[in-house]
């Protein structure tokens, strides 16, 4: 057998990987006598590609003890790992040390770093990245209108596309995905039916799952449910993304018979399958079914999510059923909403728990999960301002309006209708005209 080089460990190592076999990459690895840079970005990128991203940072951070001079795709394959693992500090040590060695110029580093920031949601750095970028190709405006749907305002997705073809560039199939995927966030039907116009005369439908899922969502988020459908039929071979996006759209019109067939005819459930049905099935009242679905999930063994509690939550609000809000919470807490492991779910998760206290007139169980948020948004003070004004208590929910303005949260039309609200309850005829 003739003797390996380098180079021909590296080829098997990377074929090993672009076809899943990660155990056997990492033996043929450590077996090289002699490891290049090349093994070690080939290693980085691999891992990344797969989503093993604790791995590939650990691969990343040994190529550095080698003393390796750092490269382009080195850089590259560390930012896309930190993308992932939407670690924006070591994104910023790394983007700082691409701007030393002044590899910044590169279309494709610029790239990079404009993903990694709209991964951890930093859409200002994003931007500022991506117009200070020389040279530009599809990958760097994919990747500014994905920020822009994926962390908003969607409307810029839009903006951004306009610039695009303005400077020449012909969307590809993940451009026309992201855009789509934009106009369904803006329910804006009349952009999206022109996209899927553009789309059938370009034949770029034709075995796109992830355009063809994007137009299904779009369409059923609109409430456009037979065209929705039309799309849907139309993709050879669908996924669960696909079926989701089809069983939300029922659910949203209240087609509990259809979006219960797909339900049931679903060859792989996730608990985005679980959520849509009973957020379908909250958001038409129909609360009791809610809730037995939510003790299906259970049965089942699948994993809720922060969303899964919400409409749960929001179940029991609607049914005004303290008990098994209260059984709700406890749930929560066993699963780990309620002590800040995440900021945002845990935040939305105990917003849901005041307005379900709120509204069982539980006013002292709401005030506890209200007090013991380290993080209020809006809505935080809006469940509490409205629940004390419909609960009577018109003078602590103008007390809790004052105290809002002091924490500088911005008021918005539901505070000022909570706000109202209270004056009226309180006899505050004055106050509410002010």
């Amino acid at each position: 057998m003739p003797t390996r080089n380098t180079f021909t460990w590296n080829s098997i190592v990377s074929t090993l990987l672009k076809l899943g076999f990660l155990d056997e990459a990492v033996r043929l690895f450590e077996a090289i006598p002699q490891p290049d840079q090349c093994s070690w970005n080939i290693m980085v990128a691999g891992f990344a590609q797969h989503d093993e991203l604790q791995q590939a940072l650990g691969y990343f951070a040994g190529m550095h003890k080698e003393t390796f001079v750092d490269n382009e795709y080195s850089f590259g394959s560390g930012l896309s790992a930190f993308a992932g693992l939407k670690d924006l500090k070591m994104g910023t040590q790394l983007h700082a040390l691409v701007f030393k060695c002044h590899y910044y110029v590169h279309v494709c580093m610029g790239s990079a770093l404009v993903d990694m920031y709209s991964k951890c949601g930093v859409v200002d750095c994003a931007l500022k990245v991506f117009d200070a970028m020389k040279e530009r190709n599809i990958v760097s405006w994919n990747s500014l209108i994905t920020c822009y749907e994926q962390n908003g305002p969607a409307r810029k997705a839009l903006d951004v596309l306009v610039r695009m073809m303005e400077s020449s560039f012909k969307p590809d199939e993940v451009t026309l995905a992201s855009v789509v995927s934009a106009c369904a966030t803006l329910e804006a039907l009349k952009h999206g039916m022109e996209i899927h116009t553009h789309v059938v005369k370009s034949y770029k439908l034709r075995g796109d799952l992830i355009l063809g899922n994007a137009l299904v969502d779009m369409y059923a988020k609109c409430g456009k449910i037979s065209e929705a459908r039309r799309v849907f039929d139309r993709i050879p071979v669908r996924n669960v993304v696909s079926e989701t996006s089809m069983l939300s759209g029922y659910a949203k019109v209240a087609s509990f018979k259809y979006a219960k067939l797909i339900f049931t005819k679903m060859m792989e459930r996730n608990v985005v399958s679980w959520n849509a049905l009973i957020a379908g099935y909250t958001q038409n009242d129909e609360n009791e079914e809610a809730l037995k679905l939510f003790c299906m999930l259970k049965r089942e063994s699948i994993f809720p999510t922060h969303y899964t509690f919400g409409n749960l939550l929001n179940a029991c609000a609607n049914l005004a059923d303290l008990q098994v809000g209260r059984q709700a919470h406890a749930h929560a807490l066993k699963h780990g909403f309620g002590f800040q492991f995440n900021e945002d779910q845990d935040t939305f998760v105990r917003n849901s728990l005041i307005d379900m206290y709120m509204k069982c007139a539980s006013v002292e169980e709401g005030r506890q999960v209200f007090r013991s948020m380290v993080e209020k948004d809006v809505v935080s003070w809006n469940a509490m301002i409205v629940g004390c004004a419909q609960n009577g208590n018109g003078l602590e929910a103008l007390a809790l309006f004052k105290e809002m303005l002091v924490f500088e949260e911005k008021p918005d039309h539901v505070t000022m209708i909570g706000v109202l609200c209270a004056c009226s309850h309180a006899g505050l005829v004055e106050e509410g005209r002010r």
